[in-house]
């Protein structure tokens, strides 16, 4: 029975190849003391019963490490490993490969400190859990073990960056994709109606016979709008399509629409905020995010991308610009929604 166990997705092979050399070459694991399936000579030795083996396998070892990918999550044998890891309180290093997050260890694992795979400076820190078993290491001098540490970098970015991404996505991702296409389709839909226009505006002013008869097409075509008027009802379509939650709510969902939204604060304002969870404004998960990809919300995400737009625009800065000294001009600050909200 090998001392390590590396439990990985057979997609994953490469790199647990590499990690498995890492842990000869680098610190001095004997080869027989590192089980892993698919890499040759680590795995299960022919006539067999791979289940059985497998079983026996990660009955006692010293260590298991995890190798956590997209892929990794995916698979059910795998998260059996895991489970199994768990379930007889093995010596448990989660090794977490991005795109997937520490919530996954979290989620699975609960409280168990884990490694960022990218982080290189954890490799000091992977030796001495090593070091800290009962494996009886081969010695390795420091000029090797600092060799090794640097070929770690960039050979493990290259295979990192081939590993297959994730089959599947969450349903609430999902949701909001679907979300984000129709309001795609519905901006699109806008844009050709207004090459319409311009093409009907176009053809006005090829029939046009006099300078008198021009102006008045384009005047007509502009519409004049008060720039006063037009930012007034931007703002007025903003607070009607805000949800009917508390203020303080209201303006950190605001600011999560320019990634600008503070951490919560649950001791002033949990009333405020659980009361925005019941509501579907504010999600109920880790990090409390905002409910975007609820319809509740999407009204008010356009009303805030057709302010954007004015502001952004020529006519919008110099508008903005004309307002009384120290008034607040740009939308993604805290100040300027005080003001107008």
């Amino acid at each position: 029975m090998a001392a390590i166990f590396l439990s990985h997705a057979v997609a994953d092979k490469m790199l647990a190849k590499l990690l498995t050399d890492f842990l000869k070459e680098a610190i001095g694991v004997p080869h027989d003391e590192i089980f892993c399936s698919s890499v040759e000579g680590h795995g299960v030795p022919m006539t067999k019963d791979f289940n059985a083996y497998m079983k026996n396998e990660i009955r006692e070892p010293e260590l298991v490490l995890l190798l956590m990918t997209p892929s990794y999550m995916e698979s059910a044998f795998c998260l059996m490993e895991l489970g199994a890891a768990w379930s007889q309180s093995h010596t448990t290093l989660p090794i977490v490969v991005p795109p997937l997050s520490f919530d996954y260890v979290k989620n699975t694992l609960g409280l168990v400190q884990a490694w960022d795979i990218t982080k290189h400076s954890g490799l000091v820190d992977f030796r001495k859990i090593v070091t800290e078993t009962d494996i009886k290491l081969e010695k390795r001098n420091e000029h090797v073990w600092d060799t090794k540490r640097t070929e770690w970098r960039s050979v493990s970015k290259k295979v990192i960056a081939k590993l297959p991404g994730a089959k599947k996505v969450p349903a609430e991702d999902y949701q909001t994709t679907l979300n984000t296409i129709s309001e795609q389709k519905e901006e699109i839909e806008g844009l050709e109606k207004l090459v319409e226009d311009r093409d009907e505006l176009i053809e006005k002013l090829q029939a046009a016979k006099d300078p008198v008869a021009v102006k008045a097409i384009m005047k007509d075509a502009s519409g004049d709008d008060d720039p006063e008027e037009v930012f007034d009802g931007l703002i007025s379509d903003v607070t009607s399509a805000l949800p009917s939650v508390a203020r303080v709510v209201q303006k950190h969902v605001i600011m999560d629409h320019y990634d600008k939204a503070s951490k919560i604060d649950w001791f002033h304002e949990r009333q405020e905020f659980e009361d925005a969870i019941q509501r579907n404004v504010i999600n109920n998960d880790e990090g409390n995010s905002v409910a975007w990809g609820k319809k509740k919300l999407s009204k008010l995400r356009k009303a805030l991308s057709a302010l954007d737009h004015f502001l952004d625009s020529e006519e919008g800065r110099a508008f903005m610009d004309s307002r009384p000294s120290g008034t607040p001009t740009e939308s993604d600050d805290r100040d300027f929604w005080d003001q107008y909200l």
